[in-house]
């Protein structure tokens, strides 16, 4: 085989690598931007609830040096509908000793295709 038809199957190779590597990543930006302008939709127009903590769990993300946390609560609706759920979301540092354990916390929620999503109000959302 030539030397030239090798270097063009390299170039080839390597120009199909990058392209694919461009576009996961701006796939994931877009999911993650979409998230993010999901999550602060849902704590300026969702609707008020109260939720008691039953565990908090560090997971190993941060946020601009914000740690990662999962909340696993019970959220008392107005309409006093019960209903149990794991809200993953960032908490700022100072805040943490307000997240603990049978602390009352406000969540706000929001049904979104077809679904209720929670956001624990005092969250980090840059």
């Amino acid at each position: 085989m030539p030397l030239t038809t090798v270097v063009m199957i390299i170039i080839i190779f390597s120009l199909f690598t990058a392209s694919l590597t461009i576009a996961f990543t701006i796939k994931s930006l877009r999911g993650q931007r979409k998230r993010l302008s999901q999550r602060k939709a849902i704590l300026t127009d969702g609707t008020s609830a109260q939720a008691v903590i039953h565990s908090i769990q560090q997971t190993n993300a941060q946020l601009d040096d914000q740690p990662e946390v999962l909340l696993d609560l019970t959220v008392t609706k107005p309409d006093g509908e019960i209903l149990r759920t794991v809200v993953k979301t960032f908490i700022p540092i100072v805040n943490i000793p307000s997240f603990q354990k049978g602390c009352v916390v406000d969540v706000k929620y929001m049904t979104i295709a077809g679904e209720p999503k929670f956001e624990v109000v005092g969250a980090y959302i840059p």
